[in-house]
């Protein structure tokens, strides 16, 4: 068994997000899935998500709200039973081709999957190998369950001085996993480093489809339903943005989430 999972606590998501990922992915998937999203209010999920409360860490609230330090509760030992792999996905992420390579991975190797932080733009012109190391990136890993359990216990053991240890919980992946593995870098891109313009070019051309890659991550900004906003409504940085809606995009949240897929289940 192969498990997808995400979280959702809070009210910065709704279950519309959730919904939307995973529609993508199970449309996508040549292989069977369970679907598990970790939660503290499962209401208005998709029928075939399973929803698991989210593992106790003893963290306080300002934890919870800077540096998603409740992402390291799914290391929690027995939380997937039976499970070969977990690939992890974060809710602000594209999934354009199937996933079932990535789980594949896991399966194979062990250890720890996860994505390697991105370098600045000027950095392109050299080969991955060569770049300055930034670290993990924690929007998509994978792992198969009862190798990374002592990432939860040594963090339950002394959550207050864990804390010190990292900024957020990519940080402290980074430093406390024992073995990490990178994701071949033409499986992910960055929407912001890889398919958007700088300005004043992205006032003429649209946000680049990438071709190859699996899934398009967003972290900062915009999100992918920034995108989909009507025509004049302001979205990116500074540096990179645009007042339209970005057509790949738009018919991405036509098919998965402005309503339910036929045989997806109900509406989210």
């Amino acid at each position: 068994m192969i498990v997808v999972a995400c979280f959702k606590w809070g009210s910065a998501f709704t279950a519309d997000r959730v919904n939307l990922l995973f529609r993508a992915v199970r449309d996508r998937s040549s292989v069977d899935l369970s679907y598990v999203c970790l939660t503290d209010d499962p209401s208005g999920l998709d029928d075939f998500i399973e929803a698991k409360p989210i593992p106790e860490m003893g963290l306080k609230p300002e934890n919870w709200r800077d540096g998603c330090w409740p992402k390291l509760s799914i290391f929690k030992p027995g939380l997937f039973p039976g499970a070969e792999a977990v690939i992890f996905i974060d809710l602000d992420m594209m999934v354009l081709a199937d996933i079932a390579p990535f789980a594949e991975r896991v399966k194979a190797m062990g250890d720890l999957h996860i994505l390697r932080e991105w370098n600045p733009f000027i950095y392109n012109v050299l080969p991955v190998a060569w770049r300055p190391y930034r670290g993990a990136q924690s929007a998509l890993f994978g792992f198969r369950p009862g190798e990374m359990d002592y990432v939860f216990e040594t963090f339950v053991a002394a959550p207050a001085a864990e804390l010190k240890r990292a900024h957020n919980d990519q940080s402290y992946l980074t430093v406390a996993a024992r073995k990490i593995h990178h994701w071949p870098p033409d499986w992910c891109v960055s929407f912001r480093r890889h398919c958007a313009w700088y300005w004043p070019l992205s006032l003429v051309f649209s946000p680049t489809r990438p071709r190859r890659a699996r899934i398009v991550v967003f972290h900062g900004k915009p999100r992918p339903w920034d995108l989909v906003q009507p025509e004049g409504v302001r979205w990116g940085t500074s540096r990179k943005f645009g007042y339209k809606p970005v057509g790949w995009v738009l018919d991405y949240f036509r098919k998965y989430g402005f309503g339910a897929p036929e045989g997806t289940g109900k509406s989210g």
